[in-house]
């Protein structure tokens, strides 16, 4: 299959794994309300972030690094473990001391959360062995289990947040048992476990890691600070502005796990193809999502309330903002990720870490400016900006230029040896 197919492979998958997210979270919003959606999102943003960190750790690592070599491959087996481990204790341990939940339905968060990581784990073997086109029938098995919980739950009575979490653990679980059939006899974890080469895959995972849990952190931290400033009913409107414009992040992410084999791939051309590559995808996606966000406040009026059911309006300055912010996301994207390629994860990281300092231009907008709490994702964006600038100017550029000055070294000695 040529880059195309994998590309549109890549993208379906995403938008499959879109619909399937975007239905239980629009579900939340109909039936929880603006509130219970608030508490929801706080949970299902804490288990997004617990999958960014095995996306990082165990995903990209499995993309970039020999996954074949038997060390790494038990690195990435015990390390998968660990993380999807560690994630399920500490979402039924939050699940029971908050006590949102009754105590069976905090009992099964755990499982819930094990089952969301380790299926997100063999979707991104799925995508590293080439098989993108399987990725449609794992997020639909995915989508079919959640609903069938959820019309049975609804069938006992009203539907609460216990609902969704036994919706997520039948679904995710489904989806994962799929996923493992789909993956090559040869792709599927099944060993080997002994003298794992979990610095190998640490030195390359950890950072990684720490910079996909920026944009999930980054999010958490906007939900905690918005409701402790506004309250949990004051963020639902904002948080549905949010899922609304859901899928154009997801896209993005779909050509995320596109564009970093994309670019192990183009390594050997040299830098400079790289940098061409990466410039044409951030001015692509930028304007994409642009495109995607003046849809979205342009379908509005008419498909704001099929997301609430009416039951509260979706501000359109939220969605603006969202949109702004989505492209934001969009144009750091590929910069991030072609330097990661080349090695310079840990300066991504450090760069990265200035999306961080964008909460306190939110912070500051939701404390001083009333009715402001709408435009918050717009101070967000300016973080992922000055990344993508940052990372370009100051990893990029120089690495091609070091390049350029490298190869021409050995025709200027070749010229004199001539003359």
């Amino acid at each position: 299959m040529g880059p195309r197919g994998r590309a549109a492979g890549a993208l379906v998958g995403q938008g499959t794994q879109a619909l399937a997210g975007l239905v239980l979270q629009v579900a939340a919003a109909r039936e929880l309300g603006a509130a219970g959606l608030a508490v929801f999102s706080l949970a299902y943003g804490a288990l997004v972030l617990a999958t960014a960190v095995s996306s990082g750790l165990v995903g990209d690592s499995l993309t970039v690094l020999d996954r074949h070599d038997p060390g790494i491959r038990a690195g990435l087996h015990v390390g998968a473990v660990l993380v999807a481990g560690a994630a399920g204790a500490a979402g039924c341990l939050l699940a029971v001391v908050s006590g949102a939940l009754p105590l069976w339905a905090a009992l099964l968060a755990g499982p819930a959360v094990v089952a969301f990581v380790v299926e997100d784990a063999l979707r991104r073997l799925l995508m590293a062995a080439g098989r993108f086109w399987s990725l449609p029938a794992v997020d639909v098995t995915a989508l079919v289990l959640s609903l069938a919980t959820l019309v049975l739950a609804r069938s006992a009575g009203e539907l609460t947040l216990a609902s969704f979490v036994a919706a997520l653990l039948a679904g995710q679980a489904g989806a994962a048992l799929l996923a493992w059939a789909l993956l090559p006899a040869g792709e599927r974890p099944h060993g080997p476990w002994r003298r794992p080469a979990l610095g190998a895959v640490a030195a390359f995972g950890v950072w990684r890691a720490a910079a996909q849990t920026i944009r999930p952190a980054q999010l958490t931290l906007l939900r905690l600070l918005v409701v402790g400033v506004a309250g949990a009913a004051a963020y639902g409107p904002l948080e549905a502005a949010r899922v609304y414009t859901a899928p154009a992040m997801v896209l993005v992410a779909g050509l995320g796990s596109f564009l970093l084999p994309h670019f192990v791939a183009l390594r050997p051309r040299g830098a400079r193809a790289g940098l061409d590559a990466a410039d044409r995808a951030a001015a692509g996606l930028a304007v994409l999502l642009g495109l995607l966000g003046v849809l979205a406040v342009v379908a509005l009026p008419w498909a704001g309330p099929l997301l609430t059911g009416g039951g509260y309006d979706v501000p359109v300055g939220a969605v603006a903002a969202w949109s702004v912010h989505a492209a934001a996301a969009a144009a750091l994207l590929p910069y991030a990720s072609l330097a990661s390629v080349h090695g310079r994860q840990r300066r991504v990281l450090a760069l990265r870490a200035v999306e961080l300092g964008s909460l306190a231009a939110v912070a500051l907008l939701v404390t001083i400016a009333d009715g402001a709490v709408p435009w918050s994702p717009l101070a967000l964006a300016l973080g992922p900006v000055l990344a993508a600038v940052a990372v370009r100017r100051t990893l990029l550029v120089p690495q091609v230029r070091a390049e350029r000055a490298a190869s021409a070294e050995p025709r200027a000695a070749a010229g004199a040896v001539a003359r």
